[in-house]
């Protein structure tokens, strides 16, 4: 069995994440962009994990599935479409259960590891 290891993720350059261009439902400008690197993906694609990174911008959340996330660097506020608007910064773990939506604001480059599934 090998173990995947990821050293000092919120020290990589982002320029050695992979380019994902930019958010899928973007709200305004600027638009924010992605950038990340998968360290694990489930066969049937119902698990990954990996680090994840995104420039200043609003835009909607995407993701279905539940996620746990730690985040490593930046500043963003989360608002739910419930309703709860969440602060967070570098040193916060955040989980979404499945089917959480609504609107990132990205204030300062965020860097993030997560586990969806």
């Amino acid at each position: 069995m090998k173990i995947d290891f990821l050293k000092a993720a919120a020290r990589i350059p982002s320029d050695q994440l992979e380019d994902l261009g930019p958010v899928g439902e973007p709200v305004g400008a600027p638009v924010s962009r992605l950038r990340g690197r998968v360290l694990y993906a489930g066969p049937d694609g119902a698990v990954e994990a990996g680090v994840w990174e995104c420039s200043p911008g609003r835009w909607r959340r995407q993701v279905k599935q539940a996620e746990f996330c730690q985040f490593l660097a930046g500043r963003c506020v989360f608002h739910a479409d419930s309703g709860q608007r969440l602060e967070i910064q570098a040193g916060d773990a955040v989980h979404f259960p499945a089917n959480s939506m609504g609107t990132w604001e990205i204030i300062e480059t965020v860097r993030k590891t997560y586990l969806t599934y």
